[in-house]
């Protein structure tokens, strides 16, 4: 890949990261803010939620810095050969 494609990459699955990050942080406030119902199904599935945009914020963080780290090896070869 070159190093345009391997920039967009790494900004665009930083920003998916991000962006689950913030949602998974209203849907845990949601749990968090005390209602009057006592515990239920919503907030089983909230919680639930919760922990999946978390994971998979983790996850798109993780192939962000595998995408940094493929471009700064390209970046590397590319001062040494010069």
């Amino acid at each position: 890949m070159n190093k345009n494609r391997l920039r967009a990459l790494m900004n665009d699955f930083k920003r998916y990261a991000f962006t689950l990050l913030a949602v998974s942080v209203f849907l845990y406030i949601g749990v968090v803010l005390p209602k009057q119902a006592e515990a239920s199904i919503n907030n089983i599935l909230l919680m639930i939620t919760t922990s999946l945009f978390l994971i998979g914020s983790f996850i798109f963080f993780q192939k962000s810095l595998q995408y940094k780290r493929q471009l700064d090896k390209i970046e590397e070869n590319e001062e040494i050969s010069n």
